[in-house]
């Protein structure tokens, strides 16, 4: 089940921040409605994934497939790791229908959260 929350103070201006969590496969998104900056991916596990499989952050553009972009991709079962961040080291921006994909196949069925945030560029 996947929510989505429109934050607006004076400080940061407007934050899409998008939340996921189940036990089943991992298909979260946020879109960029407007001209906007990737903040930050947090996925945790409730256990460590035993199975071998990779995790994976995309930029899908709105512009087409061929500028569909792999952020991130990580295997959970390789170090037992139960925390995924990912933050960019540059400024990443998303135009308006840009989305950052989180997915991942979770074979082993763990429960997860994933928390997506996105800034406003001002």
């Amino acid at each position: 089940m996947a929510t989505t929350e429109y934050i607006t103070d004076k400080v940061t201006g407007f934050l899409i921040k998008v939340t996921a969590t189940g036990a089943a496969a991992i298909a979260a998104s946020a879109t960029a409605k407007r001209v906007c900056r990737l903040g930050s991916i947090a996925v945790k596990f409730s256990a460590a994934p035993t199975t071998s499989e990779d995790l994976t952050v995309t930029l899908n553009s709105m512009t087409g497939a061929a500028y569909d972009t792999v952020l991130l991709t990580v295997d959970p079962s390789t170090d037992s790791t139960t925390s995924i961040v990912y933050i960019p080291d540059a400024p990443l921006l998303l135009e308006p229908g840009d989305a950052v994909d989180v997915a991942y196949t979770n074979t082993d069925t763990v429960t997860y959260g994933v928390t997506i945030t996105l800034d406003e560029v001002l």
